[in-house]
């Protein structure tokens, strides 16, 4: 089957193309502002270089986050547009589970990865998950916003009891000081484990973790906050 998946909830956008098992190509788009309304040119190249038409794609796979308001509804409306036009199946799947296959693969069972995007305003998106003997992933802790000092007290259980604990990730790479301090493992900041890969997204829906494809922000989006900010202050 083939499947064109898309992530949009970090700054750099990843797409790709997979059959079964296969990799048949992916692109990543750069931390640009407006990367993600660059989806879709970046959906024409990747398909035109693996000689692909639209009509070819058998099913589509997203990225739901946790992440960005407006970079998960523009992945979300692209993936649910081509789904419409198309007539084929869109299926969702967690942003954090997907970061999180990554860094399963530099470690060994047993071992806990803890997938962490920057979330701005001092906060990261983290969760954390025990890599099972056959590579499957379990939750520790769910998809949250959460301060990495916040992030490092909880992981201190199971760090205490002599677990490998690795975060990945822009956001591991923005609470480093903090991680690092209560013991748990960061790759350089040029491994390949800091990138999430859209192709994770369809392991982790092969792997019965798909769901629906709406939108998981794990916390009030900007124009909300600044909206209550503003009631509070009677303007």
């Amino acid at each position: 089957m083939l499947t064109f998946a898309l992530d949009t909830s970090t700054q750099s956008p990843s797409l790709a193309l997979t059959r079964g098992e296969r990799l048949v190509g992916d692109l990543w788009l750069g931390p640009d502002p407006g990367a993600g309304r660059r989806v879709l040119e970046g959906t024409h190249h990747l398909l035109t270089a693996a000689a692909v038409g639209l009509q070819d794609i058998e099913r589509i796979v997203v990225g739901v986050g946790p992440g960005g308001f407006t970079g998960l509804r523009i992945g979300l409306a692209t993936a649910n547009a081509l789904g419409q036009a198309l007539g084929r199946p869109v299926i969702g799947a967690s942003s954090l589970e997907a970061l999180g296959v990554g860094i399963a693969e530099t470690v060994r069972p047993g071992a806990v990865v803890v997938p962490a995007h920057d979330a701005r305003r001092g906060e990261l998106f983290a969760a954390a998950y025990e890599v099972s003997s056959d590579g499957s992933l379990a939750e520790l802790i769910a998809p949250m916003a959460v301060p990495a000092q916040a992030l490092a007290d909880r992981l201190e259980p199971v760090l205490a009891a002599g677990v490998v604990v690795v975060a990945a990730g822009t956001g591991a790479l923005v609470g480093r000081s903090q991680l690092h301090a209560a013991g748990v493992r960061i790759p350089p900041e040029r491994s390949s484990a800091h990138r999430l890969r859209a192709a994770a997204l369809v392991v982790r829906v092969d792997a019965g973790a798909g769901r629906a494809a709406v939108p998981v922000y794990a916390r009030l989006p900007d124009a909300e906050v600044n909206r209550l900010r503003a009631a509070r202050a009677g303007v």
